[in-house]
């Protein structure tokens, strides 16, 4: 892993078009993972190319695409973002940015999804992420090393409070040098916001107080909660805990209407930051379910999901490791309920969890810096391991129902 990433680093300096004012190179997708990718990356002062060539790998000719620029803030950087379309599914693509292509191999690669769970499909995921640069740079590499198709990353990214652009420079800087495959191919990104992509780093506010977050990151439907379906095997819903976007309301409809839709998906995952079943930040005489935030969830959302059924949730926000019991209606429920994994400790520092005695929803819980591996595979079965900064598996659980049912 290290030895790729040199390579990379050695590599941007004689990419065609690159420049040492290119501080960020991300992809992501704004519609079908198995034909498309789109391309993003951040200029600090305007001078770089708007075009990408690429191909398939193993081919000789090149394809050319032409992006748009984007204003980032109010900073004097500039974000380019092209979308690749008419790609082919599970394939591997070779890009570079500018208008040489006279030395093919100085770039960078990527592969799309496959269409079908035809091979196993991997991801991890996690949140609250760079307190320091030495150490976000030490968990992405651990996580890039497990050779994810990708990475879904939900909230408190940069810690920038919507005004540091200095943390965005830093959090690029260390995905586009670490988010690097086994195989050499950049990972690619599923984003959710969080209370530190807002300004102050505070909750309840609307889409303009997170103008970082907005303009760095174009989403399938181009906002905070959305729905990312990869072929007919997984959907990841990825909601706004009340960052920009109130829990009740529109979002809680949108979120009804997204469930129903998806009634055949083999999997369905939903993602969001601030946690309903929660491991610290508990009000004054009670526990982290006391919170506000974490009551609106379990009643405005939670009957949606258990309604519908879905594969696991994931929380972040409260900086340490947890796994619940399955849990319906707001109690244990070991046959039908869901578990809800998190809390969001992918670099920062980690804080003190419950008593297991006294925190009746928790199975495992500890202050402990990780992301969550899962696994599926064509048979419907899933494997989810927590894996720490060090790469070691220190807890696993196999979901062999694909989503959980309604209890009548």
């Amino acid at each position: 892993m290290k030895v790729l990433q040199l390579l990379l680093l050695a590599a941007l300096a004689t990419v065609p078009g690159w420049s040492q004012d290119l501080v960020g190179l991300y992809l992501m997708w704004q519609s079908d993972p198995a034909t498309t990718m789109t391309v993003n990356w951040v200029d600090l002062h305007a001078n770089s190319s708007l075009d990408v060539h690429y191909r398939r790998v193993g081919e000789t000719a090149w394809s050319k695409a032409t992006g748009a620029k984007f204003s980032i803030s109010d900073t004097t950087m500039q974000g380019r973002r092209v979308e690749l379309k008419g790609l082919m599914p599970d394939t591997y693509y070779e890009f570079n940015i500018g208008k040489g292509i006279e030395k093919p191999t100085e770039g960078w690669r990527f592969r799309t999804m496959p269409r079908d769970l035809n091979r196993p499909v991997r991801f991890v995921t996690g949140g609250d992420m760079m307190h320091t640069r030495q150490k976000l740079d030490k968990a992405t590499g651990s996580a890039a090393a497990l050779d994810p198709d990708f990475a879904l990353l939900v909230g408190d990214l940069a810690y920038a409070n919507g005004v540091s652009s200095n943390r965005w420079v830093e959090w690029l800087k260390s995905w586009m040098e670490r988010a690097v495959s086994p195989d050499g191919r950049l990972i690619p990104m599923v984003v959710g916001i969080g209370n530190h992509e807002v300004r102050g780093g505070t909750n309840g506010k609307i889409p303009e107080d997170a103008p970082f977050f907005y303009s760095l990151f174009r989403t399938p439907e181009q906002r905070s909660y959305y729905a990312l379906d990869f072929g007919n095997y997984m959907s990841i819903l990825v909601l706004d805990t009340a960052h920009t976007v109130p829990v009740a309301g529109t979002q809680a409809q949108w979120l009804e209407g997204a469930l129903a839709a998806r009634k055949d998906k083999q999997f369905v995952f939903v993602g969001y930051h601030y946690p309903a079943y929660g491991t610290t930040k508990a009000p004054k005489g009670g526990t982290p379910l006391d919170a506000k935030r974490s009551i609106e969830i379990r009643e405005h959302w939670m009957p949606i999901w258990e309604k519908h059924g879905v594969t696991a949730v994931f929380e972040n926000d409260h900086h340490n490791f947890k796994r619940t019991h399955r849990l319906r209606q707001h109690k244990r429920d070991d046959a039908n309920g869901i578990v809800y994994l998190g809390d969001g400790a992918w670099a920062v520092q980690t804080r003190t969890v419950p008593d297991l005695a006294n925190g009746w929803w928790l199975a495992k819980a500890e202050g402990r810096n990780h992301v969550w591996e899962v696994k599926l595979r064509a048979n419907g079965t899933s494997t989810v391991r927590a894996i720490d900064i060090d790469g070691k598996e220190f807890d696993k659980l196999d979901i062999a129902t694909p989503r959980t049912k309604p209890v009548e």
